[in-house]
Formats: C-alpha cells, structure tokens, sequence
C-alpha cells in the first residue's frame, strides 16, 4: 500500500455559491452530510470515500480552473438513480450508455457551477468487486 495508511478518500469541489451546491448534494443526490463547519460541507458517497464542498473565499487554494475533471459514482441501480434524476432537468443529462469493452453502462450530467458528474454501473461480477 505503500507509505500511507489510508483510512479514507475526500473530493472536494469549491463553489462561488456553496448553498446551492448543499441543495444539489442533500436533495438531488440525496447524499449523507457528515460534517459541515459552514464554509465547507462534507457528504458520504460510500463507507470511506466523501465529497466535499468549500467556499472558494474560505477554503485553502485558489481556484483559477473548474475543468477536466469527472466525478464519477459507482451505484447498483443505475436505471432506478436515472429515471429520478430525470425529473430535475438536469443540464446537459444524457441517456444510459452501455460500454462493451470495459461492461459498464454510464449517463453524464452537468451539476452547480459546471462540475461534470457521472453515474456508472459495472456489469460484470468482477468489477463490481473491484469498485
């Protein structure tokens, strides 16, 4: 593993308006909020991994790019995760996608200020032990 023990894997995305980013990951994504001191918020996406959301006057770099980066969330239910989704209009939402050579079926979507988001599924046994 190397010369750290990891315990625990954190994201963290920073927002001009950090309360609409707290609505899109409460309430669309109907994610967990594990800890939020305010200027910055903190959600469960699995047992040890989290995102995170900063105030770009708060937080502890200077954010001069929002581009190439791709959050992805690896779910069981894609189809079910989809069709909800769907009713909130999300920009840029795309169909499920199947790709064959690595078996995972994806759609994309925009989300608060630009961030590019995914959903995935893994189809086969092997992967989906992986992730």
């Amino acid at each position: 593993m190397g010369i750290m023990k990891l315990s625990s894997q954190i994201t963290f995305l920073y927002f001009e308006k950090l309360d609409e980013a707290r609505t899109f990951f409460e309430d669309v994504l109907e994610l967990e909020k594990v800890f939020d001191p305010k200027w910055a918020c903190v959600w469960r996406i699995g047992k040890d991994s989290f995102i995170g959301g900063v105030d770009v006057k708060e937080g502890s770099i200077e954010v001069t790019n929002r581009g190439g980066v791709l959050i992805s969330f690896t779910v069981e239910n894609i189809e079910e995760v989809y069709e909800k989704l769907k009713k909130y209009d999300l920009k840029d939402m795309t169909e499920i996608k199947f790709f064959e050579d690595i078996s995972l079926n994806s759609f994309l979507f925009t989300g608060p200020e630009g961030y590019k988001f995914e959903v995935q599924q893994f189809e086969t046994e092997e992967l989906r032990r992986l992730f």
